[in-house]
Formats: C-alpha cells, structure tokens, sequence
C-alpha cells in the first residue's frame, strides 16, 4: 500500500485550532454546564448531574454508531467536512441550551434534555472525525507525539478560558445568566470558523486513504494495547472532581473569587505546559505513567490536608495536578494513535470511538457521582475539609491506578520477554529499556 499522506505544517495548525475549538464546546458541556445548571437554570443537583450523564451516555453511543460510517474509500477531504459538521450543529444546539434559564421553571429540565442529547449526538460526529484523522496521515512535527501534544496544549487553553468564565461568573453574580451564554456564544464561533479552517486545508486531499501494515512479530500484547483504553477511563472517572468541584468550595472561602479561578486556570496552564516536554518523551515507558501516577496522588493528598486555604499553595498543587493529568493523557493520546497506525481507516475510526466512548461513560459516571455529592451536602451541609477532600480524592485515585497499572504492565513485559525468540526479543528489549 503506499504510504499515508504527510501534511502540511498549515493543516497542523488547522487541526490544532479545531481541536481548541471543540474543547472549547467539550469544557462548556462539562465545565460550565453543570454549574450553570444548578445556579442559573435552578435545578436541583441530582437533576442536573443526571441530565450531563445522560447526554455524555448518548454521546459514547453517537460515537460508535458514527464510526461505522467510516469505510476504506473515505478520504481526507470527506473527513475534513464530517468533521465540520457534528462541530457547526453541536455550537448551535450549545447556544440553545444556555436560554433555557429564559424559560419557566416547570419546562426547564425538559428543555434541558431535549437539546443537551441533540448536542452530544452532534458533537460526536465531529469528534470521531477529529479524532481518526490522528491516525491518518504523517503530521509535520515529530508525529503522532507532536500532534497529541498539540491538542491537549489547545485542550488546555480551552480549559483555561473556561476556568477564566466561571471566574468571571462568581465575580459578577448578579448578571451570571446574561455573562454564560457571552461565553457560549464566543465559544461557539470560534468552535465553527476553526472547524471550517480545518476542512479548508484538507479539501484538496480526495483521494482514498490508505494504511501502511506494521509488522506484528514485534507488536505489543493485547494487554498493552488495551492500557490506553483503561488510562483514559480512569482519567475520565476521577479527575472530574477536582476542576466540578472547585467553584463549589470557592463559594465557603473569604476569598472565594480569587480561590477559585486560581485552582482552575493552575490546573489547566499546567496541563498546558508539560506538552513540550511530554511531545520528546517515548510513549513506550510506563515508568513516565507511574511517576505522573504518583504526582498526582502525592499532590491529592497535600491538597487535602492543608488546614486552611490559602491561594499560592492551592494553585501550586493544581499546577502539579495538572502537569501530571496532562502528562499522562498525552500518552493516552499519543500511544493510541501508534497502535492505530497499523490499521484501515474503518477500524482507526472505531478504535478512536471506542476510546472517546470509555472516556464519555466514565465522565458519566463521575458526574452522577458528583451530583449524588453535591446533594447530599445540600441537604447536611458541608465543611470545607469534606469539599477539599471531595476534590482531592479523584487524582489521588487516579494517581495510585496509575502507578497500580504501570508495574503491572512492567511486570507483564519482563514475564514475555524471556518466552519470545531471539528476532521477537530486540524490539521488546527496547520496551523495557526506559526502565533500565
């Protein structure tokens, strides 16, 4: 077959800037949402952790079912369009949902649920395609490590600018409803127009994608191949609860409207900064998992048990937080996209569903998991030390998994590699030798 298409540095930057515009609209629905949901729209909290969890189930759904669309004629310009438009109807149907508090309050959470599973489905159809075009082409800089990098520094900047927003919200509480959908609608313009640069640059690419078989006598086990899959699902599951519950326990701090935006944009500048460094690291070392593994549990657990508050100490643990979250889910990222190489563009397509959809459930998860929390200190009340534990007990879950499943993994390495024969063993050898 002959070789995947290599791109050029504009059709990077493209992807880049699409990617910054569809985290934009994720960081809305999963950020923003749920707490505007809850102060804004006046629904109760189970009710509105229950309305995000469905939407993310149908989004995980959409996905799979999109993925079949995918076939071994499709090309990059076919892409770039499918792409362009799951993210248009997304911004849309976004934009609609943040008028609901405009409404009665009986007809509120219907509403809610009537557009929330409209812009999940939509965002879907753009997010597979985003995603498969990882695995589909040669990218300009340092490949598949560079562009995962690339994306979860745009990821990031989205995370900022809405960790930015909600700043701004609980600093001006009284026009909250009025400044959200600003945001909304800033949001998704850029989500539209950066999508539509995208499908520009890979408009000129018609011709069927190919694949290039990798040679599977040195190809990692199954179970490596599924570590990726179990990293960002529990990633997905845990970390949630420390960017969700952050304005919750700003709201019980003297300095809550400083508080807050400073936990927030930390964790997301460190997710930001790391990508450099993470884009030179080799995906293949599982020791990079664990020490990000135990980052994250060893600042979990500071973040927990301070006594008091403070703003500098907080924001210098969410930094770290968010260095080690950014460094691990650019493996994720960067490791799939290696493994999925050796595929067609169908099966690259299911397997990025397949990802994205774990991920979507466990959010799901998480955010029932949030609401059933935020009820129940609704209804009991809630110190600050429980708040500060809520926040914290997600990365240092997360954190210990890691290390948990990169020894594993480690183990499972040194227990093959004396089973392989001699040609098997170089490329295994090699694996290992990150740990050495």
């Amino acid at each position: 077959m002959p070789p995947r298409t290599a791109l050029s540095m504009e059709t990077l930057l493209a992807y880049t800037a699409a990617h910054v515009g569809k985290s934009l609209l994720w960081y809305t629905g999963e950020l923003l949402l749920i707490f505007a949901l809850t102060e804004y729209v006046g629904l109760g909290a189970t009710a509105a952790g229950v309305s995000v969890a469905a939407g993310l189930l149908v989004s995980a759904a959409m996905g799979l079912f999109t993925a079949r669309r995918w076939h071994a004629g499709v090309s990059l310009a076919w892409a770039g369009r499918a792409q362009w438009r799951g993210i248009a109807m997304a911004a849309v149907t976004m934009s609609l949902l943040f008028l609901v508090p405009l409404l009665p309050p009986p007809v509120r959470l219907p509403c809610v649920l009537l557009l929330s599973l409209p812009f999940r489905a939509a965002y879907a159809i753009g997010d597979v395609a985003q995603n498969t075009l990882l695995g589909l082409s040669c990218w300009p800089w340092r490949g598949a490590q560079g562009v995962s990098a690339l994306r979860l520094i745009g990821s990031g900047l989205a995370a900022l600018s809405m960790s930015a927003a909600i700043g701004l919200l609980l600093s001006r509480p009284h026009a909250g409803a009025a400044t959200a959908m600003a945001v909304v609608c800033s949001a998704s313009c850029i989500a539209v127009s950066s999508s539509w640069w995208l499908r520009q640059t890979l408009q000129s690419q018609t011709h069927d994608i190919k694949s290039v078989p990798a040679h599977r006598s040195g190809a990692p086990s199954r179970h490596h191949q599924l570590l990726p899959l179990v990293v960002i699902a529990m990633l997905s599951l845990t970390l949630p609860t420390f960017t969700k519950l952050a304005p919750y326990l700003a709201q019980t701090l003297v300095v809550s409207r400083r508080w807050g935006s400073a936990v927030l944009i930390s964790y997301a500048i460190g997710s930001v900064i790391v990508q450099p460094l993470a884009a030179r690291l080799h995906t293949g070392a599982f020791r990079r998992l664990g020490y990000s593994g135990a980052v994250l549990a060893g600042c979990g657990l500071l973040f927990a048990m301070q006594t008091t508050r403070g703003i500098w100490l907080d924001a210098a643990l969410a930094l770290c937080v968010g260095m080690a979250a950014g460094s691990a889910g650019q493996w994720v990222w960067a490791r799939h996209c290696e493994l999925s190489t050796q595929y067609g563009p169908a099966q690259q397509a299911h397997r990025f569903a397949t990802l994205t959809a774990l991920a979507q459930v466990a959010l799901a998860l998480g955010s029932a998991a949030i609401g059933i929390l935020l009820r129940l200190y609704n209804d009991h009340g809630a110190a600050q030390a429980q708040l500060a534990w809520s926040m914290a007990i997600g990365p240092v879950v997360c954190g210990a998994a890691c290390v948990l499943l990169a020894w594993s993994s480690r183990m499972s390495l040194e227990r093959r590699l004396p089973a392989e024969t001699a040609p098997t063993s170089t490329p295994l050898k090699t694996w290992l030798r990150p740990w050495g």
